[in-house]
């Protein structure tokens, strides 16, 4: 085994949160390398001509090699688990820029109620308001001590959008509920789709405070970070799942880490598995070892510093991995904690309309044209008389409906020619019938199956583009029952245990939905849509159908060894030279993306390793 030079920081993994941390710590004059699993990528050599859906949105050209490493799931600890085999449920990238190359931009504060969860909701409705088996706790900060770095992090990449509540004063058009901003985003909202009007419209009336959607994508050109002037959005449509061709999506690549590069002081080896973090007799992270996938050598890379920034999962699952004399059961956890309080995101489309004649011109922009209201988001409503905790976001009006699988994902609208077994009132509306997931977003013609042939096509002929949703994204809880450990079965294709994941709803989350999705179905009366469309029922969790990569927890902070993996600054509390970054930190997630946080954190991380830490290397940040 090779072993390569010293230096400062290792981190595994070149997307978001490492990006950050190398432009960073260069500019401090540290030596950075970062071990990427994936290839190399930029947006004027790799992204110029990829509106190519069949690669991009069907095969996952730029997520995880599922041939070489996947997930098992259980629903819960009764059942067996079984390997992933197929992109579902979530599409974790790779490459330089990782999932920052491929989301979909929104970008949001967590609310100040979301940090001290647990204290607010038994101070407001007591402990027994909590739902049974929970694992809910505050985080070790809070939005306060997050402030500076949301703003920091929104001026360097450009975030455009409409603040609500700028040092306390309430602001016409934002959004009311937010905590306080200190500056305004520095760009102006991206343009507003028909039906994200026609949504506000219907919102306003009904007494809510419809928003735009906050987006990490460039309203105008805007110089970042970097120095460099990238080009304003121009609507392509190929967004999700694609990488910038203009650089107006905010990412890694795009920004900190070509600042990083050119300092001389950083470097990535791409296409390197890292398959452990090593750490000595005293139980210190001394470098990791990595596999080179072209050569298949093993190389040991040592480092002052070791940095796990890579998805939610493979970090959980290399600190399982990384066990030793030391740490037998894997780093962080030797109080057991990895894997505890995963979490996942409640995400639905309860109603769709369709209204005749309506020409949306969906096929353009992406998720972030949609306005949105969360007047039923966290705890912004009293759920005093209500069955359960937390909320959602309601928003309509988002575009990128790209060809290939929009076409299997249309509602049927005319009943008495077609028929439908959900049909409970002979109205020409669906009723209450709960249909089946969409899994069209692995290619698979097992969508709702209610409608083939020659109405099919009339149907999408003459509605493909004049219906639009109302859709939700909720918080997600942790239990006892749902965690993360390492399979006993199954391996991957180096012969190490696959991640487990052991998850499924709970009854707050079917709750939760039914309720807004009600709300939702309110809102869509108002807009006045010829037919309509409702899913009122929440279905289990399955990991066929895509609903969001945001997998969060597993690795989380808290204010003592015994509740959580890290402190307050990820720092990991059995070893601490070993960090951890990212959404794996979150004792809970909210009702909404979980980017914007994990972006402020990596900036509050490298302002306490270089101002704190590095006063006192391999002792714990106690202040």
């Amino acid at each position: 085994m090779a072993t390569q030079k010293h230096v400062d920081v290792v981190t595994v993994g070149a997307g978001w949160t490492a990006g950050i941390l190398a432009q960073q710590f260069t500019a401090a004059n540290m030596d950075v390398i970062s071990i990427e699993a994936g290839p190399q990528r930029w947006a004027t050599e790799d992204f110029e001509h990829n509106h190519d859906s069949l690669r991009y949105t069907l095969r996952k050209a730029m997520m995880f090699d599922l041939n070489r490493e996947t997930w098992t799931w259980r629903p819960n600890p009764n059942k067996p688990s079984l390997p992933i085999r197929q992109f579902g449920s979530f599409h974790p990238g790779q490459g330089i820029g990782g999932a920052g190359i491929h989301w979909a931009a929104q970008t949001w504060r967590f609310y100040p109620s979301d940090f001290n969860y647990r204290t607010h909701h038994i101070e407001r409705y007591g402990e027994e308001k909590l739902p049974e088996g929970n694992m809910i706790q505050d985080w070790p900060l809070d939005y306060a001590d997050l402030e500076p770095y949301y703003t920091q992090s929104e001026y360097d990449i450009g975030i455009s959008g409409q603040v609500g509540n700028l040092g306390g004063t309430i602001i016409e058009g934002g959004n009311p509920f937010e905590g306080p901003h200190q500056r305004p985003y520095p760009l102006p909202p991206l343009v507003r789709s028909k039906a994200a009007d026609m949504f506000s419209a219907a919102s306003r009336e009904m007494g809510y405070h419809p928003f735009p959607q906050p987006a990490a994508i460039l309203s105008e050109a805007y110089r970042d970070i970097s120095g460099r002037e990238r080009s304003g959005c121009i609507y392509c449509g190929f967004c999700t799942r694609f990488g910038c061709e203009v650089d107006a999506k905010a990412s890694a690549n795009a920004s900190h880490i070509p600042l990083a590069l050119e300092t001389g002081r950083y470097h990535i080896r791409t296409n390197c598995k890292v398959i452990r973090v090593e750490s000595n007799k005293d139980g210190l992270a001394t470098g990791v070892t990595y596999i080179d996938q072209t050569t298949g050598e093993e190389h040991f890379q040592p480092a002052d510093i070791v940095i796990l920034s890579a998805y939610t999962l493979s970090n959980v699952r290399l600190l399982l991995l990384s066990s030793s004399d030391s740490h037998p059961n894997g780093l962080g956890n030797d109080q057991d904690r990895v894997g505890k309080n995963y979490t996942y995101q409640l995400i639905g489309g309860p109603v769709t309309g369709l209204f005749k004649g309506q020409r949306f011109n969906s096929y353009m922009g992406n998720s972030c044209l949609q306005d949105l209201i969360h007047d039923f988001n966290a705890d912004n409503f009293d759920h005093s008389d209500l069955d359960f905790i937390g909320g959602a976001s309601i928003s309509c009006g988002g575009g990128e409906k790209e060809p290939v699988t929009s076409t299997l994902n249309m509602p049927v609208f005319d009943m008495e020619k077609d028929g439908s077994a959900g049909d409970e009132d002979g109205d020409g509306n669906q009723g209450t019938r709960p249909r089946p997931p969409i899994a069209s977003e692995v290619g698979s013609l097992a969508g709702a199956g209610t409608q083939w042939g020659q109405a099919w096509k009339d149907n999408l002929r003459e509605n493909w583009d004049s219906v639009t949703g109302i859709g939700i994204q909720g918080e997600s809880l942790p239990y006892t029952d749902q965690f993360l450990d390492l399979d006993p079965t199954y391996t991957d294709n180096m012969g190490q245990p696959l991640l487990r994941l052991t998850y499924d709803f709970h009854d707050n989350d079917y709750k939760l939905y039914r309720y807004i999705a009600q709300r939702c179905k309110e809102i869509m009366d108002v807009m006045n849509p010829d037919h309509v469309v409702t899913t009122t029922e929440l279905s289990p969790y399955n990991v066929h159908s895509y609903q969001s990569t945001h997998c969060t927890g597993g690795a989380i902070m808290g204010d003592s060894p015994e509740n959580s993996v890290t402190n307050r600054y990820g720092q990991v509390w059995d070893t601490p030279n070993l960090f951890v970054t990212g959404a794996a930190l979150y004792p809970q997630n909210p009702g909404m993306n979980p980017t914007g946080t994990l972006l402020a954190l990596a900036y509050w991380q490298a302002d306490a390793i270089k101002n704190q830490y590095l006063r006192e290397p391999n002792h714990l940040i106690t202040y």
